[in-house]
């Protein structure tokens, strides 16, 4: 039957073993010359290989493989290629594969077999045997047809090719049993896996054992309190679970309209029904406890006695009087007019100068309960609105949380930082916040998570910012903008010695340290940098821990040496340096409130281009564009030369790169700088000027005048020209801010080039 030479069939991705079949679809030319030639010349046998890889063209042909028999052959219609066939003989040893017109033959000799001992293969029969049993029996998906036909055989090397094929193993796994010809070794990858496959059954039988327990658990359970539902209807006991009663304590003390009540009384008994296994219990109770923790009806009586709100305001904060007006018009127009809608105030102003600290005041003053959130980088609308009850984890909005929290629904609330809320795929919270704040829809605020609405026109909303053009326009509309501008040096002085320091030397138990206003001044410029007071503050307090050790240590205490106790000093007193040709001071609004930034030019041979540098943004880029552009069309009427422009490249530069320079404001300094650096004269450095200049040289109003005075009072400068839009509001200012400063309004930059250029 073994012929010495026998053609090589490949076969890819499926395993053929001794005494079982495969069928296989040879839609390969060259597979079919093979099925041809072992029809027609080798009486239907050929030799297989098994393999997964590309062993031709590796040129790694394996030493063993399996002589097989063509058992059916088919050819399909339309030539859609040959269906075949193939049963396992007996493996045999290639001992040289020879290439014949893209044929390969192999030349085979039979495999020696291993002694085996007579008792150990008929332990590992038995063993193979009763696995396979086993098997048969704990899964009823596989049929027990096999068993008849390996009752008889006790040699080890056919049971282990008979089951091995029976079973369902995946190729890589397979293939061992194929290239093995030690029967031994087959038996104990055998025994192994039929090892493994009896515990993944027993793991499964488990399994299901327990799901099956579980779900008969709370069938019972839910039957068993039906049953005992109805007993104890009919012989009036009361049954009720501790928690649902508290729950209905609570219900009959709340405070809420009949369809709050009816909607709470029903998740009660829903959650009184539920099985304490099901997923929902927990969503249930969450919900609940949030409905009976809402003040819905909830509320405290405001102070209504305006004097003492007045002293409360003017004792804890120094200035901001427009705020304080606007709280207490609030006041006086509730006490004579039935209209309850509350103001929606948005304190806006530089970090540090007292916006959230005033809005607490407010609430003590008004003997208001207080809460307050942050929405610094909030970008998911559900942190507002509240997640629906669906998801898990679900919860209500910071609005619902805080009001829960409180337990009223008339506190003074307080949403920081409004304006540094951002807008991406997870929804805008700024759109959101509309619905909250809008006195014509807030009476029925619906949070998604409560799916009632909720009342807030009663509340107070105080909101804060830093920047109000960063504020969304929608959310604009409807606030009450009262910009707090920045401290001078004089109300700096006043603030640490009525306020910061009584507070710390009530803090810290000590006596008055003595700070006069010339050392309190020192302090704020030589130590401080800030819009308000609150690195200030810091300052102050180090300074009185200083103190107290000093005293412990025994070490004098000295004031008048500053540097000793606090450290080198952190600042310039002054930033206004003497100005060359060329450079001419500008005043910048930042979040550190006013400061002087030095623009300077300078030019080389070139062909009247212009760059620039300095940390600039966007805006200052386009400004410093339309200077030049102005400067070389008017070039006659500034008595310049046409060469002085084409012959040379010019450099502006603006000074002081830890913060970015940006905004509508530097137009005439830049043109002034340009000017000077090409008429070769010096701009003192007690003149400033602020505002955008147009292609024909009008001026434009700038913003943040006071902190731009202040800058001006602080910097010895007293010449500042400004537009004349600018006008109307520096009348608003105290004369505080404006005494020692000669203001100059001009329309056209005509007017300070006469004023500086032409003396």
């Amino acid at each position: 039957m073994l012929k010495t030479n026998l053609p090589l069939l490949i076969v890819k991705d499926t395993v053929l073993l001794p005494h079982s079949e495969i069928k296989l679809e040879i839609k390969n030319q060259i597979d079919k010359k093979i099925l041809s030639l072992s029809e027609n010349s080798f009486n239907n046998y050929l030799f297989v290989i098994c393999t997964d890889k590309d062993i031709v063209k590796d040129n790694k042909f394996p030493i063993y493989g399996l002589v097989a028999q063509i058992k059916v052959k088919l050819e399909l219609p339309n030539g859609n290629g040959t269906r075949v066939t193939l049963c396992g003989i007996q493996r045999a040893q290639a001992i040289n594969y020879v290439l014949d017109k893209d044929i390969y033959n192999s030349s085979l000799i039979k495999i020696k077999k291993s002694d085996v001992n007579p008792n150990m293969e008929i332990a590992l029969s038995n063993k193979i045997k009763s696995q396979l049993n086993e098997l048969i029996e704990m899964n009823p998906n596989i049929g027990n047809s096999i068993l008849s036909s390996i009752d008889n055989i006790n040699s080890v090397d056919e049971l282990t090719d008979r089951v091995s094929g029976f079973l369902e193993l995946n190729y890589e796994r397979k293939s061992k049993y194929f290239y093995e010809v030690d029967p031994i070794k087959r038996a104990n990858l055998l025994i192994d896996d039929l090892s493994y496959e009896l515990n993944l059954l027993e793991y499964e039988r488990d399994i299901d054992e327990r799901v099956s327990y579980n779900l008969d658990s709370s069938q019972r359970e839910f039957l068993l309190k039906e049953k005992f539902k109805v007993i104890s209807e009919e012989l009036g006991i009361d049954n009720e679970n501790p928690e649902v009663t508290l729950m209905k304590e609570k219900l009959s003390k709340l405070k809420c309209d009949s369809v709050i009540y009816d909607r709470i009384s029903d998740e009660i008994n829903r959650y009184k029904l539920c099985n304490s296994n099901s997923p929902e219990v927990g969503i249930l109770r969450n919900y609940i406890d949030t409905m009976l923790s809402l003040p819905w009806n909830k509320s405290t009586k405001d102070n209504e006695d305006i004097d003492e709100i007045r002293n409360t305001l003017n004792e804890s904060h120094y200035g901001m009087q427009e705020a304080k007006d606007r709280i207490l018009e609030y006041i006086i127009t509730k006490k004579y007019s039935n209209n309850k809608n509350t103001p929606i105030i948005c304190l806006v102003g530089p970090p540090g100068i007292g916006k959230t600290s005033l809005a607490k005041v407010v609430a003590k003053a008004l003997k208001k309960e207080v809460v307050k959130i942050s929405l610094g980088g909030i970008n998911d609308e559900a942190e507002i609105t509240g997640h629906r009850r669906a998801y898990v984890g679900a919860a209500p909005g910071k609005i619902i949380k805080g009001l829960e929290r409180v337990g009223v629904n008339n506190p003074v609330f307080i949403i920081d930082e409004v304006d540094k809320m951002t807008k991406d795929i997870k929804g805008d919270p700024a759109s959101s916040l509309l619905e909250v704040l809008d006195k014509e829809q807030n009476d029925h605020f619906v949070d998604h998570f409560v799916e009632e609405g909720f009342d807030l026109s009663k509340v107070m909303f105080i909101l804060t910012a830093n920047y109000i053009d960063k504020i969304p326009p929608e959310l604009r509309d409807r606030l009450e903008i009262i910009e707090l501008n920045s401290y001078t040096v004089l109300e700096k002085v006043c603030i640490a010695r009525n306020y910061i320091l009584k507070k710390l030397y009530k803090e810290f138990k000590i006596e008055d340290l003595n700070l006069d206003d010339e050392i309190i001044t020192k302090i704020i410029k030589n130590y401080t940098k800030e819009s308000g007071v609150r690195e200030l503050e810091r300052v102050l307090r180090k300074l009185i821990r200083k103190s107290i050790c000093y005293k412990l240590d025994g070490i004098n205490f000295n004031l008048n040496n500053l540097e000793s106790i606090l450290g080198n000093s952190k600042y310039n007193s002054t930033d206004n340096y003497n100005n060359d040709i060329g450079v001419i001071n500008a005043l910048s609004y930042s979040m550190y409130g006013g400061m002087i930034v030095k623009i300077e030019s300078c030019r080389f041979p070139g062909n009247g281009n212009i760059n620039y540098s300095g940390n600039i943004g966007k805006e200052m880029v386009e400004s410093i564009n339309v200077a030049w552009a102005y400067i070389k069309s008017h070039y006659d009427k500034f008595k310049l030369e046409l060469d002085d422009i084409t012959k040379y490249d010019y450099y502006v530069n603006l000074a002081d790169y830890n913060f970015v320079k940006d905004g509508p404001s530097a137009g005439i300094n830049i043109v002034t700088s340009i000017l000077s650096l090409i008429k070769d004269k010096k701009i003192k450095n007690n003149v400033s000027m602020s505002g955008e200049i147009t292609l024909s040289g009008k001026v434009l109003k700038v913003g943040g005048l006071k902190e731009k005075l202040v800058v001006c009072l602080e910097n010895d400068i007293d010449t500042l020209y400004l537009s004349n839009d600018n006008k109307i509001d520096i009348n608003n200012l105290d004369d505080i801010y404006k005494d020692g400063i000669k203001i100059k309004f001009i329309d056209n930059y005509l007017d300070i080039f006469k004023d500086l250029f032409k003396k």
